[in-house]
């Protein structure tokens, strides 16, 4: 077979293994999980087309002489060897769950995917169930019983409700005879009653379960402990501690124990603490897979050094770019409506700020608690020319006068209609919800969307839900019961009270109360006469009394006052105005150089702001980290903001001399900050849930988010480089080609550090994944879009092998649409699509007509570009 041949092969398969993943998240999301495992992800053609491209990368290896290139040799031989791992995985591996209470022993494991199970004559026999919502599930079994062949025929399967019992329809009966039909409940992990039938006087017991597995071991339950963040409920870590054969072992999340071939998982827990799932599984393909792994790191690290790699050709023929970025890249307005007196709470609200405060199941100052709120019923930080302290203080002091302001955001037009307010007003207050009769103006509707499962809701029915939240929340803050910064200790239980629940709370001593007391006239007196002094008294006695409660708990006092300057600086925000403006500078300066042949006077004015807003962004990432106490990817907030940090990482290590690739990465940069700010995501700093603490999910998520940078920064190269095709005309053809070359191999560049960050940062992930729960690929819709879009960059990076598709034109232009996959794999998924992986931060949101716009921008773009295409490939 001609190599050429090889390389299209190879094409189509990839091809056809993207499409079907990306079809079968769709199945997941309409019908359900094992719908998508049956026909696609477990089915037989599936795995005959990933054995096929193993073949077809074998034949590439050995036909082009790959071991001559190190990295490449490396990189496609890895993909062999973990496809051979997962193989021997899939088919020889084992999977269950034990479940024990304390105090219980148990040596059987139940199967993690379903059998129809069968109870008759003494005898008991199971059979694997593939079974799928879509399409015919016509199996057909036997079984020799006393010389008689019983045969069963599944007949139907329905499932009213993801992650419910499922019902199967089964007719079974003896070879001649007449079947019987029976409905029987279950699924993998159910334990229900069995369906039962009579054949000649033999009773039979179907059940639709699980399968028990038995374990070679004994394994007793002997304590469950759960451990909560420092003064929270919320659960910070859980373990099991065992024994076996004698010896006591803890088995907690991230930390799981091996044993003979076995390992086993801390899995969950019962809601009363005293009963625990353990995930245990024998994996053969685990050693196959890790060599794959370090393969595979080994070869991308390779490539990046090689001289014969395509990524050093690429180096030499940008040359004079900043080079040294490996090491750092592997490490990784409203009107103003306060009246005086609100305004006197100014000085006071500057105080209040560092007042701790429970919020998002964490203890934090009361800047982030206020701004949480106040963001929660308006969608933003600041109203009438007040911060959101004074607002809260005001609310406490003057709730009734709150309540005729416009605060709650509004996000339909309908809604504005129902409570009688003109079409452009974008808030409302308290008093335009309720009729005269103090009838609740969108009660029903409420009610009616509420009751819509969430697949069946529409706009209006998910905004005017909003709506009523934010309406709740703005009714609690006016009562006082959003701020809950009283602590009261009772023996080790910790709670959080408002100020209401602590005047008839037993737990807070009389002398504390008075403080209180005093401190609600005080303010009172602050905000009519601008006199604080008394409050401010008072305020510190009530900070003396949260870290005497609290002790060792509290956060200390230079942390909190790092907090309250994170939140009041917001640099973040600022940066988005900044990398915009630095941007369309470097662009409009790009062009103006390009076509008039000169150097502009502050080229090296605008690297140094450049270079100087990478460093306040990468400070700003630092002290979020510091402050919430993990890495700051956690969520879509973070991993937005990482991700345009990224992108401008790209243009300061070595794209930096080129005002377009400049350019690229401040607007990219600009793009991705103003996303991360828009009402649908939230920026509160919150607490990791248990499974979210570990060393391996931390370079998993930095290593993909930052690949998200580079290959962004390559859609931004590739809509220039297309651009300046579609200005190509006979008197600038030699100037813009040349810099269309340039721009075409930094954008290869980029993709080929992006492809490489996201296929080792999606393995690690499968490392970590698999000494978290003993599973490295779970097929939840974010895994199957990121083998998607590696999968597509990889094909972006392939087409030069195909002398039809060898070309610049062709290269930009895929470079620009296989971004789409990036933005579904980010957005569509974490807002879209079920999964495990979508941000609890989130909401989801309607497809805006603005899409169709910008497809047909550049969908024009491309055409316009079509001309002008003739370039030599770099």
């Amino acid at each position: 077979m001609k190599i050429s041949n090889v390389y299209l092969l190879s094409l189509v398969l990839l091809f056809i293994l993207a499409f079907g993943a990306g079809t079968a998240t769709f199945l997941e999301n309409f019908y359900d999980t094992q719908t998508a495992r049956v026909l696609v992800y477990e089915a037989l053609w599936y795995e005959c087309v990933m054995a096929a491209c193993a073949i077809c990368l074998a034949i590439s290896i050995i036909k082009t002489k790959m071991y001559k290139k190190p990295g490449a040799f490396f990189v496609h031989l890895a993909f062999i060897v973990i496809f051979i791992g997962a193989a021997l995985t899939r088919h020889f591996g084992e999977e269950g769950v034990l479940h024990l209470r304390v105090g219980e022993s148990g040596n059987t494991m139940q199967s993690v995917k379903p059998y129809l199970r069968v109870e008759m004559s003494n005898e008991s026999f199971s059979f694997p169930l593939k079974l799928s919502l879509l399409g015919n599930n016509d199996f057909y079994f036997k079984k020799d019983i006393n010389g008689k062949e019983f045969e069963i025929k599944i007949a139907g399967y329905k499932k009213d409700e993801k992650n419910a019992p499922a019902t199967l329809t089964i007719e079974a009966g003896f070879a001649g005879q007449k079947s019987k039909t029976a409905k029987v409940k279950g699924g993998a992990g159910y334990d229900l009653e069995p369906s039962i039938l009579s054949f000649d006087g033999q009773e039979a017991k179907f059940y639709f379960s699980s399968r028990a597995i038995n374990l070679p071991f004994s394994l007793k339950l002997e304590k469950f402990i759960l451990e909560r963040y420092a003064g929270l409920n919320s659960p910070s870590s859980y373990t099991s501690r065992v024994s076996i054969a004698g010896s006591e072992h803890d088995i907690s999340l991230n930390n799981p124990l091996t044993l003979g071939g076995y390992k086993i998982f801390q899995s969950s827990y019962d809601p009363d603490e005293q009963g625990s799932a353990l995930e245990i599984n024998k994996d053969p393909g685990k050693i196959p897979t890790y060599i794959g792994y370090f393969l595979l790191c080994l070869g991308f690290v390779a490539n990046l050094f090689s001289k014969n790699s395509r990524f050093f050709r690429l180096l030499n023929f940008i040359k004079g770019s900043q080079i040294a970025f490996l090491a750092v890249l592997l490490l990784n307005a409203t009107p103003n409506f306060a009246n005086e007196n609100n305004k006197n709470l100014e000085a006071h609200a500057g105080k209040f700020t560092k007042i701790l405060v429970h919020t998002d199941n964490r203890i934090a100052p009361a800047s982030s608690a206020t701004r949480a709120v106040i963001s929660k019923i308006s969608t933003k930080t600041t109203l009438f020319g007040l911060s959101s302290e004074e607002l809260m203080l005001s609310f406490a002091l003057s709730p009734k006068e709150w309540m005729q302001k416009r605060l709650v955001k509004i996000t339909n037009e309908r809604i504005n209609e129902l409570l009688g307010l003109d079409k452009s007003e974008r808030f409302a207050s308290f008093s335009d919800v309720f009729s005269e009769d103090g009838d609740y103006k969108l009660g029903k509707f409420v009610e009616a969307a509420n009751e819509k499962s969430a697949s069946k809701r529409d706009k209006f029915d998910n905004d005017v839900i909003k709506f009523d939240e934010r309406l709740n929340v703005l009714y609690f803050a006016l009562k006082g019961e959003m701020l809950k910064f009283i602590p009261a200790k009772n023996g080790d239980k910790l709670t959080w009270l408002s100020v209401n629940e602590a005047f008839g709370s037993n737990e807070i001593p009389n002398e504390f109360k008075n403080v209180l007391s005093n401190y609600i006239g005080n303010l009172s007196l602050c905000m009519q006469d601008g006199e604080c002094k008394e409050a401010d008294k008072s305020l510190e006695q009530i900070s003396s009394f949260q870290r005497g409660v609290l002790g060792s708990l509290a956060p200390s006092e230079a942390k909190v006052g790092l907090e309250v300057l994170y939140n009041q600086m917001e640099i973040f925000k600022f940066l988005i105005y900044f990398y915009m403006i630095l941007g369309l500078v470097s662009l409009a300066l790009g062009f103006y150089r390009l076509f008039f042949g000169r150097k502009f006077r502050f080229e090296k004015a605008l690297n140094l702001a450049f270079f100087t807003a990478f460093v306040v962004h990468a400070a700003n990432l630092v002290l979020r980290a510091y402050i919430s106490g993990h890495a700051p990817w956690s969520d879509a907030y973070e991993s937005l903001v990482y991700i345009s940090f990224t992108s401008v990482l790209a243009g300061v290590l070595f794209f930096r001399k080129q005002s377009f690739a400049l350019s690229a990465a401040s607007l990219f940069a600009a793009i991705s900050l103003l996303v991360a700010h828009l009402n649908f995501i939230n920026p509160q700093i919150t607490n990791l849930v248990p499974v979210l603490k570990s060393f391996w999910l931390s370079v998993h998520v930095s290593v993909i988010t930052a690949s998200y940078g580079f290959l962004g920064f390559g859609f931004v190269l590739g809509l220039v480089g297309l651009i300046l095709m579609a200005l190509k005309n006979d008197k600038n053809e030699q100037k813009l080609s040349e810099q269309i070359r340039y721009l075409a191999a930094t954008d290869e560049l980029s993709l080929i550090i992006g492809l490489s960050l996201l296929t080792i940062g999606n393995f690690l992930g499968g490392v970590w994944a698999n000494e978290s729960w003993g599973r490295y690929w779970g097929w939840d819709s974010k895994e199957s879009w990121s083998y998607i879009t590696i999968i597509v960059y990889a094909i972006v990076l392939h087409l030069r092998f195909m002398p039809s598709l060898k070309g610049v034109f062709v290269f930009l232009v895929a470079s620009v649409l296989s971004f789409a996959s990036v933005i579904f794999t980010y957005f569509g998924v974490n807002f879209y699509l079920s999964g495990l992986h979508s941000y609890a931060n989130g909401e989801g949101f309607g497809v805006s007509g603005l899409i169709y716009l910008i497809l047909a921008g550049l969908a024009l773009l491309i055409a316009l570009a079509y001309r002008g295409r003739d370039i030599k490939v770099v």
